[in-house]
């Protein structure tokens, strides 16, 4: 009875331990001692080791951002950025109005063309003093420009007499009609068809969102409509009294 009992207790040892098995004898019953140490089931790798330190350690290393390559659509040119693009700003993303917006905005309306006017008429002689003068028109005009509210003033400062001859004349008054004759020309040769007019230089101001009233850095031309003129040379004629 005691061999076979100790003979079902070796078989109950696990086969991936080694034991030491001391067996001391008992006056009544049999003892069964085990000593043992853990071995590792094949089936289990071992564990990682830790890595063995640089004997040069760098500390705090310098992190590169990424290269980005690509075509800017904003500079539309094709480069490369170490660093990520900042986002816009309310105010950088903000229009900025010009003196040259607003000349232009100007040049686009039209600024009053004014017609010449003739005395006597469209007929004249050489050699005698023909009237020239024009009629002046205000003009105030209000636009939306890149989302402000501009007001536009102009006024005319100098008018440019083309006399259709190859001659011109420059005045700071718009003339008068007769009997004044502030602004005259003689022709020296007959011709026919002259091609008279007046060029208009005015001077802008303009106030932006209801603002104070500026200037414009610039004057801004307009050429008038062309009046066919013809000049005619009178010729004595003897008569009897």
């Amino acid at each position: 009875m005691r061999a076979l009992v100790m003979t079902i207790l070796f078989v109950l040892v696990p086969v991936d331990a080694s034991a030491n098995v001391d067996v001391k004898p008992a006056p009544y019953e049999a003892q069964v001692t085990l000593r043992g140490k853990k071995v590792l089931s094949p089936h289990k790798s071992n564990p990682v080791q830790p890595a063995k330190s640089s004997p040069n350690p760098v500390t705090n290393p310098i992190k590169r951002p990424p290269v980005v390559c690509k075509v800017d659509p904003a500079a539309g040119t094709y480069g490369c950025r170490t660093t990520p693009r900042r986002a816009p700003t309310e105010e950088a993303d903000a229009p900025e109005l010009t003196e040259g917006d607003i000349a232009r905005a100007v040049q686009r309306i039209g600024l009053p063309s004014l017609q010449v006017r003739i005395q006597p008429g469209d007929e004249t002689l050489v050699n005698i003093p023909t009237i020239f003068y024009t009629e002046p028109r205000p003009f105030a005009r209000s636009v939306d420009l890149l989302g402000f509210d501009i007001d536009l003033r102009a006024q005319p400062v100098r008018y440019q007499w083309v006399h259709g001859d190859g001659t011109v004349r420059s005045t700071s008054r718009p003339g008068r009609p007769y009997p004044a004759m502030e602004v005259t020309h003689r022709y020296r040769r007959p011709a026919e068809d002259v091609d008279a007019r007046v060029d208009v230089t005015y001077r802008v101001r303009y106030r932006v969102d209801g603002g104070g009233w500026q200037t414009l850095g610039q004057t801004l031309l307009a050429a008038g409509p062309v009046a066919e003129l013809d000049v005619k040379e009178a010729a004595p004629v003897l008569t009897k009294p």
